[in-house]
């Protein structure tokens, strides 16, 4: 038994180095309201999040109401043809302008003193003007929504960043823009459609605990037992010595669990759809098939879906898309919903349905993963050991052309990733220098 030694105190100052190490991290990473501020601040306030999906806002006067960490956003597209992302604040006394989740609207009317904005974010109207005097002279123009500094999009996903300065989409997608690929080259039209609305989830976990789950590969065959003991006939094993399963951290925080060598060398189509058939979606896989020709719909349909975490909010969950709000340093929200293909009722009725089974109200996955996930949250409250171990698979790790791989699917490569990026944006300068593949077989 350990002797128990005053405890690490966060103060909202900190060496980043105090709390994320190569193979661990400091409890208090995930309980420490400052560092939990120093998150909104930087890794959601100066880099790109993902807020929205274009077939979500196709049409004008579209608008979803989203969170960029902190700040209530309204994702709208403008009469204009732009979709833009508006702070919901109204420029006068700060009224939460609009509380809808969604719609279709022209302008937006604060409630609380009738100043009313287009859905470009201009000031279009103000109730009784004239008592402002002079003073409102020359500012009108001023006063419309404050906007997100940049609003990009790839594959109709589409991401904010509140800083005007910073990599561009493309940059800071780097590798992870092949997941989304994959999962596009499923589609016959490429393109999906994310309007079969979003189960929400509320987890009593901090939000690292919730996307970094996502990407573990060690504990499927614990957390998940009934489930996979139910799925094994149509399911490749799940036991790391007996697949070609890896897992990667595919830099800049991204990181996934890729089957698809062991997809390939199964060489069966919708393997990773329950081992369906073809003849039982004729249409769908004859749409395919004029999309791409029988080779590419034929590794299509082999390789399948990617499971992939976009750094910091954005998870592709073989066909079910998910991401993440945090709310406070131990509450978060997750969103998920089925990955639609336009057109495609034959598939997309499956798609419902088995997204209803893995993460619905009464799923089968996600309701372990909120229970881990609220477990873990009451674990850190016991303050011994103050770190969390992420040394799985570290002497395993090979570096190649798609990032740093290991073929042990139970490995913590991805977690190892996603915490030299965090350390990397919330430590700034004070961040350590990350460790090279080669410096890590060297010791």
């Amino acid at each position: 038994m350990t002797t128990t030694e005053p405890k690490h105190e966060v103060r909202a100052e900190f060496d980043v180095r105090d709390v994320v190490q190569e193979d661990r991290v400091h409890g208090s990473v995930y309980t420490s309201p400052e560092i939990f501020q120093r998150e909104m601040d930087t890794i959601f306030s100066t880099g790109w999040v993902y807020v929205a999906h274009d077939s979500e806002v196709s049409e004008p006067g579209d608008y979803l109401t989203r969170q960029i960490g902190s700040n209530p956003v309204v994702v709208a597209h403008g009469k204009d043809g732009e979709v833009r992302v508006l702070l919901n604040r109204c420029s006068h006394r700060a009224n939460k302008l609009c509380n809808a989740e969604m719609g279709n609207a022209s302008s937006f009317r604060c409630p609380y003193h009738g100043w009313t904005f287009s859905n470009t974010g201009s000031l279009t109207a103000v109730p009784m003007r004239e008592g402002y005097g002079d003073a409102f002279q020359g500012v009108r123009s001023e006063l419309g929504l404050a906007e997100a500094a940049r609003v990009d999009s790839y594959g109709g996903f589409i991401f904010a960043s509140l800083a005007a300065e910073g990599p561009s989409l493309t940059e800071h997608l780097g590798g992870a823009v092949r997941a989304i690929d994959r999962l596009l080259d499923l589609s016959p039209t490429g393109t999906i459609d994310l309007r079969a609305n979003w189960m929400k989830h509320r987890h009593l976990a901090n939000w690292k605990m919730v996307v970094e789950n996502n990407v573990d590969g060690y504990h499927a065959l614990f957390t998940h037992a009934s489930v996979y003991d139910a799925v094994r006939p149509a399911k490749v094993s799940h036991v790391p010595s007996k697949t070609a399963v890896v897992v990667r951290d595919i830099g800049d925080g991204h990181s996934e669990i890729d089957y698809a060598a062991e997809y390939r060398r199964i060489d069966e189509e919708f393997v990773w759809y329950g081992r369906t058939t073809r003849e039982k979606l004729p249409k769908y896989s004859a749409a395919l098939e004029k999309r791409h020709g029988p080779e590419k719909t034929h590794d299509a349909l082999v390789v399948g879906p990617p499971h992939t975490l976009i750094w910091p909010n954005l998870f592709l969950a073989e066909m079910n898309v998910m991401y993440v709000e945090p709310l406070s340093v131990n509450e978060t929200i997750a969103y998920t919903t089925a990955a639609m293909f336009p057109g495609q009722d034959e598939i997309n009725q499956k798609s419902l349905r088995r997204a209803e089974g893995a993460m619905g109200p009464a799923g089968f996955l996600i309701a372990d993963d909120g229970e881990i996930g609220m477990r873990n949250q009451a674990g850190l409250a016991a303050r011994d050991p103050e770190w969390l171990r992420l040394s799985r698979g570290v002497e395993t790790d090979v570096a190649d052309e798609t990032g740093i791989v290991n073929s042990d699917k139970s490995a913590e490569t991805p977690q190892r990733g996603f915490y030299r990026q965090w350390a990397k944006v919330v430590g700034g300068a004070d961040a350590p220098a990350a460790t090279t593949i080669e410096q890590e077989n060297d010791q």
